[in-house]
Parts: C-alpha cells; structure tokens; sequence
C-alpha cells in the first residue's frame, strides 16, 4: 500500500497542507490505487477536527463508510468504495468525501495488541472519475458543461445590461453567473435550483433588498462580506454567495437547507457548484442520485 512517512508535530494548517500536497502528489498512472497518510496516534482531536470541517467546505457533507468497526455494505464504487479498498480488519471508522477527481477518507485504524492496543489516525486518497466533467474537454466552461449535463441549448432573448445591473447592485458579479444567466436565462435546474435573474420574477437585485438579518448569523450584502442570494428552491434551500473578495470569482457559495439550519460553505463558484449539486453524488443534493436525466427548465415561455 502506498503511504507517506508519518509526519510529526504538525497545526491544523498543516494538516490542510499535507492533505493539499497528497491530492497533488497522487499519481492516476497506478490505476486508481489509493495513498494512505498515517497520522501520529497522538495528533491533537481539535486540528483532526478543523481537517475534517476543512474538507467539508471542500466537498459539503461526509459519507460515513466505517463506524465502531463496521463497514457499511451498501457502499459502491460511485459512493467511495476504493477509500476502503487499503484497509482490513483494523478499520475502526472512515467517513469520506467526493472532491473534484478525488475520493478523500479520513478516519482511524486499530493499532497495538493488548495494553498497547490503541487507534491511529489516517487520510487516504483515491482516484474518482469527475462526474462534473459531462465528457467535455478539460478547456471547457462550467457553462458548457452545464449545457451537456441538462441537454439545454441556448436561446436567442434579450440581453441583459449587467453594466447597469452591477451599478444598480454596488457591486460587480461572477463571470460564470453571468455567462449561465445569458445562455440559460430564468428557469431552474431539475426542478431544485431556481436561478435569480434581474429584471424577472425572481429578481436578483430585488432579493438583494429584502430583510438584513435573514441570513443570521452572517450579514446580508452590502455589508461587509455580506451574503447575495443567486438561487432558491421550493425544498426550502437558500443558495447565496459570501462577498468580499475583490474578484467576485473568488466569491464562495454558502447554502442552508432550512431556514433553521446552519450554513454549508463550499469553496467553488456558481458554475462549478450547480454541475456538481446535479452529478456529483459526494455534495449529496437529490438531484445528484435521484434524477437520471438532468434538464433546465426555463421560464421564458
């Protein structure tokens, strides 16, 4: 089994760091086998828990594929099952997550005998087929392969002015938001994700607008890296992006499944998101294992 020296002292940060470097270092060319990094028994509960909620804004929510030496049969291939392909009997729990090209596990095994016997904590890292990727070449915008994902093709409707849209907001906006809302307009995306356009019925710089406080505990634009909702959904599920950086690229989406409940940040823009809530079973939103078809439904008429 391939694995990386343990690692000695070591902060959350660098935790990250390592976990970075083995996602880089993983070579696709040993035909998916994973890479184990053994952690020290003695690594800090605190900076394996800062890991974990790292990841979690890396790829959302985790699967849980071992707990207290159980392994969960019903895990398939599309759901992580080469994360648990290195390990035996001495697996005490794994929850894994679907990133981008990657499976990441992180978990524990059983190590010692007797008096000695004790757990040791691991990553591992395996190769995963991108379900984002709809078969298009590397190249290819997040808007074209929302295209190939949905079927949809583009309609010929007025433009929008996002000249005047982002002096009516203060604020410029995402690339890819406006690329998706030129080739796709207002509709919604599997019957979940209800795009916000200006100037329609579900109006962005209108939404902009209504209530300071709703996005408890985080601010609403235009304050201070305040929240922009973009999307909505009938299954109550809040889509908003978190400004403040400079380049709106670089602004991260935030969603809340209920109005009551907290808020998953996940480090990728609209475009990038929106193919992964459709394909990628790892983000664990219905469309991703409850819709074969994938469609945009559009609301020009």
């Amino acid at each position: 089994m391939p694995s990386i020296p343990e690692p000695s002292e070591q902060s959350h940060t660098e935790l990250v760091v390592m976990v970075r470097d083995l996602l880089d270092s993983h070579d696709p060319d040993r035909q998916g086998r994973p890479t184990v990094l053994r952690l020290p028994e003695d690594t800090d509960p605190d900076e394996l828990a800062g890991l974990r909620a790292t990841l979690g804004q890396w790829a959302g929510r985790p699967r849980s594929l071992a707990m207290d030496r159980f392994v969960d049969p019903t895990v398939t291939e599309a759901r992580g099952l080469s994360l648990l392909e290195p390990f035996g009997d001495e697996l005490v729990e794994l929850a894994g997550w679907g990133y981008r090209a990657h499976w990441i596990g992180l978990g524990r095994i059983a190590v010692g005998n007797g008096a000695g016997a004790g757990t040791q904590p691991v990553v591992v890292v395996a190769e995963r087929p991108d379900p984002a990727w709809a078969g298009l070449p590397e190249e290819s915008s997040w808007t074209e392969r929302l295209c190939a994902i949905t079927g949809w093709k583009p309609r010929d409707r007025p433009a929008v002015d996002w000249q005047a849209v982002e002096a009516a907001l203060g604020t410029a906006l995402p690339d890819d938001y406006k690329e998706i809302v030129d080739a796709f307009g207002p509709g919604s995306f599997d019957g979940y994700v209800d795009l916000l356009v200006p100037h329609t019925g579900l109006d962005l710089i209108g939404w902009s607008r209504s209530g300071a406080d709703r996005f408890d505990p985080h601010p609403a634009f235009p304050a201070p890296h305040g929240l922009l909702q973009w999307g909505s959904s009938e299954q109550e599920v809040e889509f908003v992006w978190q400004t403040g950086a400079d380049d709106p690229s670089a602004w991260p989406v935030l969603v809340r499944k209920e109005y009551t409940a907290g808020w998953q940040r996940i480090d990728c823009g609209l475009g990038e998101f929106l193919a992964r809530l459709l394909t990628d079973v790892g983000l664990g939103f219905p469309p991703s294992y409850l819709v074969d078809t994938h469609v945009f439904e559009s609301w020009d008429g």
